[in-house]
Parts: structure tokens; sequence; C-alpha cells
């Protein structure tokens, strides 16, 4: 059974600053978002600050949504989040390598 019949995924906007300082808070939130079990649709485009925290915390929500069965979707990709996924050396969730190669 796919917990995906809960509804519209949440939406969640990721703020300014995505880096260590506010990781914990961030990937609560999502956790939190992730219990609710409607699967996670990330806003980037207010990002001005982000680190490999913040991709790895992004790719743990995921994998997550994926071991549910769940939606996950991440939108307004800011270049400084594509460059924060190609200095990691990681292609972000939906998206193909050649869609990063203006970085």
């Amino acid at each position: 059974m796919s917990k995906n019949s809960a509804g519209k995924p949440a939406s969640f906007t990721a703020g300014a600053d995505c880096t260590l300082r506010n990781a914990k808070a961030t990937a609560a939130s999502l956790v939190g978002l992730l219990q609710a079990g409607s699967g996670i649709t990330i806003d980037c485009a207010s990002v001005e600050q982000a680190d490999i925290t913040f991709v790895q915390t992004l790719m743990a929500a995921h994998r997550s949504c994926g071991a549910r069965d769940l939606p996950f979707a991440l939108t307004g990709m800011s270049d400084v989040v594509a460059s924060a996924f190609h200095r990691a050396g990681v292609t972000p969730p939906g998206t193909v390598p050649s869609e990063l190669s203006r970085i």
C-alpha cells in the first residue's frame, strides 16, 4: 500500500542560509514533513548559501521519500544550490548531469 495516497506533497521553502549553521533545523523540518506521509517539494529559489550539509540533508530526504514510496521534488534550483551539488559530486534528484553544465 502506498502512502502516496495521503495527498499533495508538503511544501518546504529553504531559507537563505542552508549551511551547517542551520542543518539541524532544516533536517528537523524535513523529518516532520516526512512523518506526515505525503511527500515533499522543496523550493530552493531563496538559497544564498549552501554547503555539503545541505546536499546531504536533501539526499537523505530524497532517499527517505523513496523508501516510503512518496514523491520528492526540488524546485527553484538556485545557482548556489546547483553549485553545492556540483562541488559534492552529486547530481540533484530530478535532474540530469547536463542540466548542471552551466556551472
